[in-house]
């Protein structure tokens, strides 16, 4: 049987973020994940300027500045009827653009870093079995067809939107499944390239995002209203009739080419589940599920990691891994993300009401203060705006 201080279920940006900073605290850390890396993910696939902070303190700005193929300077945003804003990112000398770059690449940088911070990782793992006895944690998992069994004495549940560690341990509700907005996503070859900006586009029911990749791929990901989902070949439909009456984004549909896999997910949104309990955090997606209206999902992710990670080290300074030590976690992400997921939520109020929206993009077009204050809260970290 492997013994550890914490296991971390699911090595995506939150669960990788967690496993470094506890590792760099000399902490034993496993972290498993279901699938073999590097994989793909659905994602906006959207590095916000504002990670660069914490991309750094891990250490892997460096990589990802290597295998990026687009810089991000702008941003637009489009209506059906006609209407556009625009303006550039508000950049620093220490935050100089956003980054185009695949959840793959990402993910598996960070998973790659983890493990050179002497993380053990174990991919490919099904989790079989979990219980708490006096006070360790007890997992059997397969993996690769061998079953194994491992002990700690905390656990992180990093393992997204559709959490099977919340779940299990009772950590969320039947109505946490119940969300307003379907999503998909889609690699797009682009005829003459994209630019340099990150998109919205909305269309009736819903949004598109796009955001160039570079060598004239584009990611293509949108969200729409399930109840305004067409039953039959439902990407399709939404592909050929309705994300065309936005003439801004018909024009680039029209030079474009799909060049990958359909992926999709329900429900994109669903409120914040309880992050804590004896002896676990919930991280990421698992934690707090935000629509990613304004391309701060791998933000939350990276920076939700970071403050579990130093939630657990005061709890293993007390001895004490109850709720209500634990309970801190949950204070301090409410805290570092009120202003964030507040601004989330005035967007995705706007998105799916376009009689506000369209009014509310003219305006900001004669009053730039407006829009430029809204991208500068989701772009800049705290210390910066």
């Amino acid at each position: 049987m492997r013994s550890c201080d914490v296991v971390i279920i699911g090595a995506g940006p939150a669960g990788s973020s967690s496993a470094i900073s506890l590792a760099r605290l000399g902490y034993s850390v496993v972290l498993l994940d279901k699938e073999q890396f590097p994989r793909e993910k659905l994602c906006g696939d959207f590095i916000n300027p504002s990670n660069w902070p914490i991309l750094r303190a891990l250490g892997v700005d460096k990589e990802i500045l290597a295998r990026a193929r687009q810089r991000v300077t702008g941003f637009r945003i489009t209506t059906v009827a006609g209407d556009q804003a625009e303006c550039p990112l508000p950049l620093t000398s220490a935050e100089p653009f956003g980054l185009g770059l695949s959840r793959a690449a990402l993910d598996h940088i960070l998973v790659e870093k983890a493990q050179g911070e002497n993380v053990t990782v174990l991919q490919n793992c099904r989790i079989k079995r979990l219980t708490r006895e006096d006070n360790p944690w007890h997992l059997e998992f397969d993996r690769a067809g061998t079953i194994e069994t491992l002990r700690a004495r905390m656990l992180i549940g990093a393992d997204g939107r559709h959490s099977w560690v919340a779940h299990h341990l009772g950590l969320t509700r039947s109505a946490d499944m119940r969300g307003r907005a379907v999503a998909f996503q889609l690699r797009l070859q682009c005829r003459g390239g994209f630019g340099d900006r990150v998109e919205i586009h909305l269309f009736p029911g819903g949004y598109v995002g796009l955001l160039g990749l570079g060598e004239d791929m584009i990611n293509l990901c949108l969200a729409v209203d399930k109840d305004r989902l067409p039953d039959d070949q439902p990407f399709t439909r939404l592909l050929e009739s309705r994300l065309p009456l936005n003439p801004h984004l018909k024009t680039i549909l029209n030079r474009s080419e799909p060049a990958g896999e359909l992926r999709s997910t329900y429900p994109v949104y669903f409120p914040p589940r309880h992050s804590y309990s004896d002896g676990v955090l919930l991280v990421g997606d698992a934690a707090r599920v935000n629509e990613p209206v304004s391309g701060e999902g791998i933000y939350f992710a990276l920076k939700s990691g970071l403050l579990a990670a130093e939630t657990i080290d005061a709890a293993f300074r007390a001895g004490d891994f109850s709720a209500a030590r634990l309970r801190a976690y949950e204070t301090a992400c409410r805290s570092e993300f009120r202003l964030r997921r507040g601004v989330n939520a005035l967007i995705r109020t706007l998105i799916y009401r376009p009689a506000l929206a369209s009014p509310l993009i003219r305006f900001s077009v004669k009053r730039r203060r407006l829009l430029d204050s809204i991208v500068r809260t989701v772009c800049l970290p705290h210390a910066a705006r």
